[in-house]
């Protein structure tokens, strides 16, 4: 009688285990999740215009307006270049939040290709030269309204 005692002890155990590991892999997805919204890339501020009676100068233009899916692209140009430089492999870059869940194929094939193009560069960028190739390549890539 004491050996079914026992199994049964350690079949409630283990399935109070498989709860917990459960219910606490849960909250990690959804702190991951929070801390992936509030890591995003914020868009630039616009420049502070130049006082009215000066003539506007190239430098002190507003930047252009994008579209959230180019800032989603330069989030993951981003996360593949920093992905290699810690050395991970591509398949672990392809497999990262922002391409896998995504419900589109097309969306997915091309934040695919962002990535694998970023993670296949050599050397460093600098943040306005990324932000610049990335967006320029999205608007290519992205029919006009």
């Amino acid at each position: 009688m004491s050996v079914f005692l026992r199994w049964g002890v350690f079949g409630i155990l283990g399935v109070a285990a498989l709860l917990y590991a459960y219910n606490a892999s849960k909250r990690m997805a959804e702190s991951h999740a929070a801390r992936a919204v509030a890591g995003t890339p914020a868009p630039a501020a616009p420049v502070a215009a130049a006082p009215p009676t000066a003539a506007p100068t190239v430098a002190e233009e507003e930047p252009r307006a994008v579209a959230v899916q180019c800032e989603a692209e330069l989030a993951v140009a981003q996360r593949a270049i920093d992905m290699r430089k810690q050395g991970a492999p591509l398949d672990r870059v392809l497999r990262m939040q922002e391409i896998a869940w995504q419900e589109s194929p097309v969306r997915r094939a091309r934040l695919e290709k962002v990535a694998t193009r970023w993670f296949n560069y050599e050397g460093d960028f600098s943040p306005v030269t990324l932000r610049i190739g990335v967006i320029n390549d999205c608007e290519r890539a992205t029919p006009a309204p």
